[in-house]
């Protein structure tokens, strides 16, 4: 994409020759000048050395270290932990209690006989333990049911996640194109400001030789200065941009911006609609989301259709106790028990809310089933619009090339003209400016086609095999 330092250089070039066409005599102060200046000038012109962030670093780093993605890929750890048997409820419970008192009670008993006995201060303890296991073997299978749909909420959970993922990396892989574009822009801005440069150094010493005025240095003057403050300008945007690919890499908030991307916005101009479909209906996270809601809901109509069924539990227990009296009957008593047996619950009437948590999941269900229709219908109507504005992007760029294309003919030409004398440097300066604008135009569509793939590759759910 860099075309202007080959323009630049040309420019310079024919701008030189046009010095030779003054008596050589009146030139060597000129040429003497100019030998002094050309290392400073090429010495100015070389940018400073940076490191190259690579697109598939940049994706990695955003996936491993973004704060985002680190919460979502959590949440579906939790989801994927809750898909168990003992959560379904198909494992039986166990409890475990235990207890200890101490009583100190005053007596006086007076017997039939006429015997009479008191104690005063005496002490009995009382310790026990068990273990209660209680196994519910039948309740309308609703354990089934539980498990599908929590497998499903996980499987909604991981969809979820791979939107908001390929969300990211989609945000990521603007934000390094928009630096990449912000870059060659601003490189072609200094290249219009060297040429500017150039110019009022030629029209200067011009001037001095008698062959070109006041009013034409001062104009020269005035582009230059709306040179630099352009460029000035595009330097603050490409930091701008680096700040915000910063922040998605998830980079310290003082992290250095000293970085350079890829040199060229490269799309791919093979996407076609039918397969991109195709992928999309099947890939899709926000479709997959859609169908495992549904999932959800019908696994939640089976749960409740189980509360019409009666309870059947397994129960088995063991306790141990043991008492130890100073006063009463028995001094000491140790007990060891052992209890199974089998129960059977039915809930004959709730006030007919098995009815009502019955109708509500019904609806749901429905609900669930069009709200798949409708995300298929709207991801079918973004793909379209997404595709058409993906076509329109690659023709614009194919027309933006023959654009610059021309221009840069016009470039040879009007340089042509201005070493024959038959354009004024202004008229040159024009060419310029149609110049730029066109390689700006070209890196804004090229831009622009690039968020466009992007899209449909998201939308698609082919981002992350992708990227």
């Amino acid at each position: 994409m860099r075309r202007l330092p080959t323009c630049g250089s040309r420019i310079t070039n024919h701008l030189s020759r046009v010095l030779y066409m003054i008596p050589i005599l009146r030139l060597v102060p000129v040429l003497l000048v100019g030998a002094m200046l050309a290392p400073s000038l090429v010495q100015a012109q070389q940018p400073a050395p940076r490191d190259t962030l690579r697109l598939d670093a940049a994706v990695q780093r955003a996936l491993d270290d973004n704060r985002q993605a680190r919460i979502a890929r959590r949440e579906t750890d939790i989801a994927e932990n809750d898909v168990s048997l003992g959560n379904a409820g198909f494992l039986p419970t166990l409890s475990g209690q235990a207890n200890y008192s101490q009583t100190r009670s005053n007596s006086e008993q007076v017997f039939l006989s006429g015997e009479t006995q008191s104690t005063d201060g005496a002490t009995s303890t009382q310790s026990g333990a068990g273990a209660d296991l209680r196994w519910t073997v039948f309740d309308g299978l609703r354990p089934f049911a539980t498990y599908d749909r929590l497998g499903a909420e996980r499987d909604r959970q991981a969809a979820a996640t791979d939107e908001q993922v390929e969300t990211l990396v989609a945000d990521v892989i603007e934000g390094y194109y928009d630096v990449a574009r912000q870059q060659q822009q601003l490189e072609v801005l200094q290249e219009a400001v060297a040429i500017s440069r150039e110019r009022l150094r030629i029209a200067e010493l011009r001037r001095e030789l008698g062959s070109a005025s006041d009013l034409e240095v001062r104009q020269v003057r005035v582009d230059l200065n709306a040179d630099s403050t352009e460029a000035l300008r595009q330097a603050a945007a490409l930091t701008n941009a680096k700040n915000q690919l910063n922040r998605l890499l998830a980079r310290p908030e003082d992290a250095s911006t000293r970085y350079a991307v890829a040199s060229a916005i490269e799309v791919d101009t093979s996407l076609q609609y039918a397969s991109t479909q195709q992928t999309a209906l099947q890939e899709s996270p926000a479709l997959t989301q859609a169908r495992e809601a549904l999932r959800v809901a019908q696994a939640e109509q089976r749960e409740l259709r189980a509360d019409f069924f009666p309870t059947v539990d397994l129960t088995a227990g063991l306790n141990y106790s043991q008492l130890n009296a100073e006063s009463g009957f028995v001094q000491e008593n140790t007990s060891t028990e052992v209890t199974y047996g089998v129960s059977l619950t039915l809930d004959l009437f709730d006030g007919l809310n098995r009815w009502r948590r019955t109708q509500n999941a019904d609806i749901r269900t429905t609900n669930a089933r069009l709200a798949v229709e409708d995300v298929r219908a709207r991801l079918v109507t973004e793909l379209t619009n997404a595709y058409e504005r993906y076509r329109n992007r690659l023709r614009l760029v194919d027309l933006g090339r023959q654009t610059l294309k021309a221009v840069r003919a016009n470039v040879d030409v009007a340089l042509e003209q201005f070493e024959q004398g038959t354009i004024t440097s202004v008229e040159l300066r024009e060419v310029q400016e149609q110049f730029v604008q066109a390689e700006s135009r070209l890196l804004t569509v090229q831009f622009e086609a690039k968020q466009a793939e992007v899209e449909l590759l998201r939308l698609s759910g082919q981002l992350l095999d992708r990227y």
